[in-house]
């Protein structure tokens, strides 16, 4: 059972972030929870992204921080604008900081087993929701979430019961509630009975099926209805089984397994045949020469297909490179870099016909990250740089690493700055620099080097070392050196380009 340990009512401003963040430490030592500087974290850049970001502000926001038998809960309601879905969603030891950065968000994406958000259009109580969730034991294994609704609190008790030592089991009287449930736990399978006031048990998958997070949960009907009219009205939906009651201990906990594994084996086949298409198609890769320059491009996929994404434009004697960074992992990520792809080339194309300045391009990416129903689903950092065939480049940044600059007198950081775009931003800064032949330009992912963490001494020996070497062997070396400095959990692309 979920218990709240405080509540807090706040306006979103600056110092309101530093008074709540002391307030949470407080009650977080006291309940000696681990991890509390994930918490300090997440706590100012929530409260300050809802003073930087939302027209017009809200004007209630609650932080409340709970525990179940197997989750520490950090919520923030508010009831202004609804914000990007930050659901798979960079630094400085101050947590103002960091937030203020605006790439904080990924950070605690990183930091946090589950985030996610739920606007307030799925709230009853019109609240956009911001929930992060931390587990109370890093040691054991989680249990399986089932979410339990019957209007019968005597008969949800009995299935409870036969549950608790197998499941994590939460409860819920009605549709409303399941269906609010559903989207704070996200369970791995709901039993729903189907007559019930107000509304029954099939509104609850109708309402499900709209809502991508959770439109896949495994469904079961356990119900005592009698009507053969409702029961084929349910039994219409295409759901995993249906159980009579009364329904013994043995009876109900075989039906659940063999649903959940027959749901995860579909969903691992699925998978794999969606993964092995999106590889092909969304494999990073550039032209070994492009009018003025030399290219080689190195990427690495922990798993397949990514969410890395590489284009390019070329007009006369000009080329335009283009790398994003979708936050999120697997096929999410993968349908979102489809999406991504689709709306950056259309873009780009249009851009560069006009010879428009890249800032356009960027405001406009920004407003399609506000507005567009599936790239509002995810957030990514994005670098572009058009180069010149006569060594002039222009740069615009969106969250991504600085590049790098390799002269014979050594490296130096291109410092481009910019925000993720989606994020309220309508302007972006363009810095311009002219490169000399002989000279090199590295561009990375943060799986290659996180964008808050300055290169380890043998990272930067091995920068060092590959300007020597010719130009494939050199991406080689750099790739090499960076398997060998720590396990890859995130896509890596890295881009050398080198001045002819």
């Amino acid at each position: 059972m979920l218990k709240r340990l405080a509540e807090w009512h706040l306006q979103p401003e600056l110092i309101e972030a530093r008074r709540i963040r002391e307030a949470l430490t407080e009650v977080l030592q006291a309940e000696n929870a681990p991890g509390i500087e994930s918490f300090q974290l997440a706590c100012a850049e929530l409260i300050v992204n809802l003073y930087r970001y939302p027209d017009p502000r809200p004007t209630d926001v609650v932080l409340s921080l709970s525990k179940d038998e197997q989750y520490w809960w950090l919520e923030l309601k508010d009831n202004g604008p609804s914000f990007n879905d930050f659901s798979r969603l960079i630094n400085s030891d101050d947590p103002l900081e960091a937030a203020e950065s605006g790439m904080g968000l990924k950070l605690l994406a990183q930091m946090f087993q589950d985030i996610r958000y739920v606007p307030a259009c799925y709230r009853q109580d019109a609240y956009n929701l911001m929930l992060l969730r931390q587990p109370v034991d890093t040691g054991s294994e989680l249990q399986k979430t089932l979410l339990l609704v019957d209007d019968d609190p005597s008969y949800r008790a009995v299935i409870a019961a036969y549950l608790k030592d197998h499941y994590q089991v939460v409860q819920a009287d009605s549709v409303q509630q399941g269906f609010d449930e559903v989207l704070r736990y996200q369970p791995d399978l709901v039993i729903c009975d189907i007559q019930m006031p107000e509304h029954d048990g099939p509104v609850l998958f109708d309402q499900l099926s709209h809502i991508p997070d959770v439109a896949d949960t495994a469904f079961i009907y356990l119900s005592g209805c009698s009507e053969p009219d409702k029961i084929s009205q349910a039994l219409s939906r295409p759901i995993d089984d249906f159980l009579a009651k009364p329904v013994s201990r043995e009876q109900l906990i075989g039906c659940i397994e063999r649903v959940i594994q027959r749901r995860s084996y579909l969903q691992q086949q699925i998978r794999h045949e969606l993964e092995q298409q999106a590889s092909l198609g969304l494999q990073p890769n550039l032209p070994a020469q492009i009018p003025g320059y030399s290219v080689q491009l190195r990427s690495l996929n922990p798993e397949p297909g990514g969410g890395d994404l590489v284009q390019l434009q070329k007009q006369d004697s000009q080329s335009m490179i283009l790398m994003a960074d979708l936050m999120g992992h697997g096929l999410a990520a993968k349908g979102y870099a489809y999406a991504l792809a689709g709306y950056l080339r259309g873009l780009t194309s249009a851009i560069s016909n006009q010879q428009a300045e890249l800032t356009g391009l960027f405001a406009l990416l920004s407003e399609g990250f506000e507005q567009d129903p599936l790239l509002k689903e995810t957030l990514a950092t994005l670098i572009a740089v058009r180069l010149s065939a006569d060594g002039e480049l222009e740069w615009v940044n969106a969250g991504q690493p600085y590049p790098l600059l390799m002269t014979d007198k050594g490296t130096e950081r291109i410092e481009v700055e910019g925000v993720l775009p989606g994020l309220g931003v309508e302007h972006y800064e363009m810095l311009s620099l002219v490169v000399e032949s002989g000279q090199r330009i590295l561009i990375y992912s943060d799986g290659f080097q996180d964008a808050a963490e300055p290169f380890s001494d043998a990272m930067s020996q091995a920068i060092t070392a590959s300007q020597s070497m010719p130009l494939a062997a050199a991406a080689d070396h750099l790739l090499m050196a960076r398997l060998q400095a720590r396990q890859t959990e995130d896509d890596l692309t890295l881009i050398l380009i080198e001045k002819d």
